[in-house]
């Protein structure tokens, strides 16, 4: 497969459980749905950061993904909310293309994070106050552009098995979403 089609071609393989998970983060047009929503993204992004640090990178990689756990907790603290637990979770991230398909869910967030952002700061959240986790994401968008690059490059790179992983973290952060909108008040 060609580098420059990865990236559309995970898009395509994704795009039901990608649907899904922003039908499950919905607008939050409300302060209780902002809370919802940074409980269940606090609580699957400790455990995508927790896996990562787990890693052992592949040879030649340079490049690191964006972490977020550290701006989720202090926003969850701006809030008044607990600390988000970690998410229990199955996905193996050994294998070079489970890991890109992995990090091709985590790091394409950072293109929904400006329409994020711009829904927080109408709720009064911003860099400094509740928002932190969406000003690292959507500060600029040349760590999305190194990772595309990092994926387009990557040798012996297997779509079926980046596409199942990918799947799965999506899957991971709408049952993380789903749960916190059950448990938080």
């Amino acid at each position: 497969m060609d580098g420059s089609e990865r990236r559309f071609d995970l898009r395509k393989r994704t795009r039901t459980a990608h649907e899904r998970l922003d039908a499950a983060v919905g607008s939050f047009c409300t302060i209780e749905e902002y809370r919802h929503y940074l409980m269940g993204l606090a609580s699957f992004r400790t455990a995508m950061d927790g896996a990562l640090q787990r890693v052992a990178w592949p040879v030649g990689w340079s490049w690191r993904p964006t972490a977020l756990a550290r701006s989720l907790d202090k926003d969850a603290i701006d809030l008044g909310l607990p600390a988000a637990g970690e998410a229990s979770h199955d996905i193996a991230l050994a294998d070079q293309s489970a890991l890109l398909g992995a990090l091709y869910v985590l790091e394409g967030s950072t293109l929904g994070a400006r329409v994020l952002c711009r829904r927080a700061a109408a709720l009064g959240f911003d860099e400094a106050f509740g928002a932190r986790h969406l000003a690292v994401l959507s500060k600029d968008l040349t760590q999305w552009h190194a990772f595309l690059l990092l994926l387009d490059e990557a040798a012996d790179f297997d779509i079926d098995q980046a596409a199942a992983s990918a799947n799965a973290v999506f899957a991971l952060a709408l049952q993380c979403f789903e749960s916190e909108l059950l448990v938080v008040h």
